[in-house]
């Protein structure tokens, strides 16, 4: 068994996109708009070295936020779940999944919605939130079945 993703895929990547919750785009959106709602404030009051100072940082914070989470996407390979948050950009060998289930996890990942998957390897469990769960896990389960199938038929 090798750890190798292939170049030359057989079959048609799917992509599913994030689920994404209105109360974490609240969460994310909410200290750029404090930072505007303030700097306007304190132009009104003739503080313009305060309010550029708010309007660099809301600036700062919303491209941070947009470069950490825009697009966040899985796209599911015959042999690889590419995983998409912002610049963060990794690759699951499907061949070292040991189990898929369904979770409400509280824990970090590349995931805005709380609708989410987790997904265990031997090294560690990633956790998504594509937005057709349901889709997902029966689409991934099904590239792991043949996987499986490969593998016993190489094996014999």
């Amino acid at each position: 068994m090798t750890n190798d993703i292939s170049s030359e895929r057989q079959l048609p990547a799917t992509v599913y996109p994030s689920g994404v919750d209105l109360w974490i785009v609240v969460m994310l959106i909410l200290a750029p708009i404090t930072s505007l709602v303030i700097a306007g404030y304190l132009l009104q009051q003739g503080q313009g070295g305060g309010a550029l100072t708010l309007f660099l940082c809301a600036a700062a914070t919303a491209s941070l936020t947009a470069a950490v989470t825009i697009p966040c996407r899985y796209t599911l390979h015959d042999d690889a779940l590419t995983v998409r948050c912002g610049l963060l950009c990794y690759q699951i060998p499907l061949e070292e999944i040991t189990s898929i289930s369904k979770s409400a996890s509280i824990l970090s990942g590349p995931a805005l919605s709380m609708k989410r998957v987790l997904i265990k390897t031997s090294k560690r469990t990633h956790i998504l939130s594509p937005k057709q769960r349901e889709s997902f896990i029966q689409n991934l389960e099904q590239q792991l079945e043949t996987i499986d199938r490969k593998t016993l038929h190489e094996q014999s």
